[in-house]
């Protein structure tokens, strides 16, 4: 839910920039344009409930499920973004496209979650996935980051379809 609303701001702020240099463009006597409107009127609070860990995983699995595999990216937490390159991440994972994720099953114990995701597409299964909240977000941290650590971005892909499996 934060990233449609992160994108959404970007929307907004575009649409403002873009309204402001026209109208500063425009001869005439200076008119005050509206403003865009925040996406969010009140700060964000912490997501401490099983609602909102279950809305951020299901906005990572339906990224996931369309192969919007950069943006998953940034759904990562800050460690495994630390670790993983954006460049191997997303090699690894269309490695693995065509499957999709569907959440089955959903944990919380303090700052950890922890979900279970079905597969189906490409691979079946099950996998789980953990999320971590830190810095006011919840973030993926994959359990076997040896998968993006091959030497290479190729190497990490082939080991990927070698796998068997599209666990992060």
């Amino acid at each position: 839910m934060r990233y449609r609303a992160m994108a959404m701001t970007a929307a907004a702020v575009t649409a403002g920039l873009t309204v402001a240099a026209c109208s500063a463009a425009s001869p005439g006597p200076a008119r005050s344009s509206p403003r865009p409107r925040p996406v969010h009127t009140a700060p964000l609070k912490e997501p401490a409930n099983v609602a909102a860990v279950r809305a951020d995983a299901a906005d990572y699995l339906s990224l996931a499920s369309a192969g919007q595999f950069a943006i998953t990216y940034q759904m990562l937490s800050a460690s495994a973004r630390q670790a993983i390159t954006q460049q191997a991440w997303v090699a690894v994972h269309r490695a693995c496209a065509g499957t999709s994720y569907q959440l089955r099953h959903l944990a919380v114990a303090g700052r950890t979650a922890t979900v279970t995701v079905g597969l189906t597409g490409g691979h079946h299964g099950t996998l789980t996935e953990t999320f971590v909240y830190a810095a006011g977000s919840w973030g993926v941290s994959p359990g076997d980051l040896s998968l993006y650590q091959h030497g290479s971005v190729s190497a990490d892909a082939a080991a990927a379809q070698a796998q068997g499996s599209c666990a992060s």
